[in-house]
């Protein structure tokens, strides 16, 4: 048998701090162009949740995900060692419990398992089900996209006006977990975290875990679960799935009786089954089975174009591009403008939380491609800078299209001079260009304005039109999901464009 002294927990304490430490520099690169993408969304990438939910909802394993399943490979060895060594939201969860409680910490019935943590398990297999039906929603609760989109729609849009509604509430989220990991450690690991529900089922076919010596020198002194983070109770009935494979148990064993490792029969802790139940777990599939087209019934999937949802540049059909995105924020982290946005409502819950632009906070730099590079599973196409640039000719990738709102407008509603919107069209020929006419106010004053006019198919939608627009509120030209390049559905020619589909 192999024996961990002490000094394998200080050991984990590094790792823990090391990864928690390297997710700031990490979210910085998200937005440093310098840094490559896929390194920037590296721990994205080593999320096997991340793999198996586009696996299951698109059928394809994107760029470096497939990283994820080897971390599922060597959880089916060591145990959840992801949840206890890796994981910074797990990380975070132990600092404020430890830093919020030290006295309730000495009380055993703290770290004790209570059945109501089998939800977990529960909030897996729906999530799970919805993804096998198309609906990829395991970025709402899976820990690694969480704490990237508490960071990227609720805390770094304050430096571009300030988070919007979906920013707001992500980053609620991740507040409400770390107060709820003050009163019992860990909860969110304990009681909901799709992510520990998955590591914990392989985990259970880990060969290395939690032994005691067959001598029985324990004295049941109660040490190990005053330091325990899983409530596994390796005093009693070693539950392995919830085992986080901290090693705290090892430690204070004055008799040595607890070790990890490989060992026989004869000191294997007894292994309960998982708290769920046939019947609970029949319902589970069933219910949301059932449930899953009532998401995409509330404004999800191509409906989500009647409220005009404008989506990053390189985005995927409306449907696959569902299917693919979880929710990370890496693409709102990585945009220089913060036009990117976390939704809240604009396309209905299956698109909650998904990436959209307002082009009031921000618009699409024509030369910028970073949002698809940091995407870590391909909802967002690495585009080359050219294509999304209209010089000489029609862009090859265009987001939307330009319209104006007359009524607004200051040359074609209020008489008064202004080319905001022609100056700033980036596009060569210009998208937006100008009419000139000489009017007589009522008040029989002659005056000569220069009226903007778009050209549809030169616009890209870039938004920055829209975004310099020196109309308050509301501004006078606003960008719209028609024309966006993605999808001949959403065209402004519909049938022109089916023909030409046809003949093709």
């Amino acid at each position: 048998m192999t024996r961990l002294r002490p000094r394998a927990r200080h050991f984990r304490i590094l790792v823990q701090a090391g990864f928690l430490l390297a997710f700031v520099p990490l979210f910085w690169g998200l937005a440093e162009p310098r840094v490559p993408g896929a390194a920037a969304s590296i721990l994205l990438a080593l999320d096997p949740l991340t793999a198996i939910g586009t696996a299951l909802s698109d059928w394809s394993i994107a760029r470096w995900t497939w990283i994820g399943l080897v971390v599922l490979a060597l959880t089916t060895v060591l145990g959840r060692f992801f949840c206890g060594w890796i994981c910074p939201l797990g990380t975070l969860q132990q600092l404020v419990s430890w830093v919020a409680g030290p006295e309730r910490r000495k009380l055993p019935k703290i770290n004790r398992y209570r059945r109501w943590f089998a939800i977990k398990y529960i909030v897996l297999t729906v999530l799970l089900v919805w993804a096998a039906l198309g609906a990829n929603h395991l970025g709402w609760l899976d820990p690694i996209p969480l704490l990237h989109r508490a960071f990227a729609a609720g805390i770094r849009p304050l430096w571009h006006g300030g988070a919007s509604p979906g920013g707001w509430i992500s980053f609620g989220l991740l507040a409400a977990i770390l107060l709820l990991s003050a009163m019992i450690p860990r909860f969110f690991c304990r009681a909901l975290c799709p992510l520990g529900a998955l590591l914990g089922v392989f985990a259970r076919l880990a060969p290395l875990r939690i032994r005691r010596d067959p001598g029985g020198s324990c004295t049941s002194c109660t040490l190990c679960v005053f330091a325990c983070q899983g409530a596994d109770e390796p005093l009693d009935k070693h539950r392995v799935s919830e085992c986080h494979v901290c090693l705290n148990c090892i430690g204070p064993c004055a008799e040595e009786s607890l070790h990890y490792g490989i060992a026989g029969a004869g000191n294997l802790l007894p292994t309960p089954s998982l708290d769920v139940g046939r019947r609970r777990f029949l319902l589970a599939v069933a219910s949301s089975a059932v449930f899953s087209p009532v998401l995409r019934a509330t404004g999800g999937g191509i409906y989500s174009r009647t409220h005009d949802a404008i989506r990053p540049p390189g985005a995927l059909d409306e449907e696959a591009f569902l299917s693919r995105c979880i929710t990370c924020g890496a693409c709102s982290a990585s945009c220089p403008t913060g036009v990117i946005l976390s939704d809240f409502g604009k396309t209905g819950i299956e698109g909650l939380f998904t990436p959209i632009l307002d082009m009031r906070r921000g618009w699409c730099e024509p030369s910028c491609i970073r949002c698809g590079e940091v995407c870590p599973t391909d909802a967002l196409a690495i585009l080359d800078p050219d294509t999304k640039q209209a010089i000489g000719g029609p862009a090859e990738v265009r987001i939307g299209t330009a319209f104006i709102d007359r009524g607004r407008c200051l040359p074609w509603g209020m008489e008064t001079p202004c080319i905001v919107c022609e100056e700033m069209c980036p596009t060569s020929p210009k998208a937006v260009w100008l009419e000139t006419v000489e009017i007589i106010r009522r008040d029989g004053k002659p005056v000569t304005l220069q009226r903007p006019n778009v050209e549809p198919e030169i616009c890209t939608g870039c938004g920055l039109c829209e975004n310099r627009c020196p109309v308050g509120e509301q501004a006078a030209i606003r960008v719209s999901s028609v024309g966006e390049s993605r999808d001949l559905r959403n065209q402004m020619m519909q049938r022109k464009l089916k023909v030409s589909a046809k003949q093709v």
